[in-house]
């Protein structure tokens, strides 16, 4: 089943990102009131410094019941965690640090691990546990797109898209963007959601939303065309990028 798609155009990189944390601060107070408790994906990159806070503080902080959200990461830098290039790192900065959710429902992606494909084994494990607990599905996931097509860790032409289909984590080697080795949920995770939203800001992507949003196109040359949610419901949020 195709998933429903939303797509919303916002004047002003501060209009899109107050749209985007409204509605992520809606869509997990939804799950919440209708399952007890909600499960989230987060990205890194610019969603850390203009959406996390906003999230961070009124009135949206009182909006979520921090305290029965469980938090997973989309990708991950290869990094220790007090590396200025953790996700994770960032995202406790300016979020996880500052609302009451529980550190046993944080599950950051296991940098500490020499082999990375032991850490992607490991997050596999931890992702299909969560799911499990979550009714199988995501209730939000949260992710941006690269000038290039790519989002979370998920490159275009990269082998990693093409990993096999029972894989919910993966190892990406050689990744064109700095650092080379990241660990990204799969396509197969990613589509488990009930709500995924792509927040893009930045007229260096336009070429990219087109691309993404045209009606035909190969999902390896743009991997967002991979993220197809069966009963879920796509948003698209962007900024204005024709100036």
């Amino acid at each position: 089943m195709t998933p429903q798609r939303t797509i919303a155009i916002y004047d002003s990189a501060d209009d899109l990102y107050r749209a985007a944390a409204a509605l992520v601060a809606a869509q997990l107070a939804a799950a919440i009131n209708e399952r007890g408790r909600a499960l989230v994906a987060l990205s890194g990159g610019s969603l850390t410094t203009r959406l996390y806070p906003l999230l961070a503080n009124p009135p949206l902080r009182e909006q979520i019941d921090w305290s029965v959200v469980s938090v997973l990461f989309a990708d991950e830098r290869y990094v220790p965690f007090d590396d200025a290039e953790n996700t994770y790192r960032a995202t406790r900065q300016t979020l996880l640090d500052h609302v009451p959710v529980q550190a046993e429902h944080v599950f950051p992606v296991p940098t500490y691990y020499r082999d990375p494909e032991q850490a992607a084994v490991i997050y596999h494990q931890q992702t299909a546990a969560l799911l499990a607990a979550h009714g199988g599905k995501f209730d939000v996931v949260l992710l941006g797109m690269g000038p290039d097509g790519h989002t979370a860790s998920l490159f275009p032409r990269h082998p990693a898209l093409t990993g096999p289909a029972d894989r919910l984590a993966v190892v990406v080697r050689d990744a064109p963007k700095p650092p080379p080795i990241r660990i990204s949920l799969t396509p197969a995770a990613l589509n488990t959601a009930r709500t995924v939203l792509f927040v893009v800001s930045g007229a260096d992507k336009a070429a990219a939303v087109a691309a993404a949003l045209a009606e035909t196109g190969d999902p390896l040359d743009q991997p967002t065309r991979l993220i197809q949610p069966e009963q879920g419901h796509i948003y698209w949020l962007c900024q204005r990028m024709n100036e």
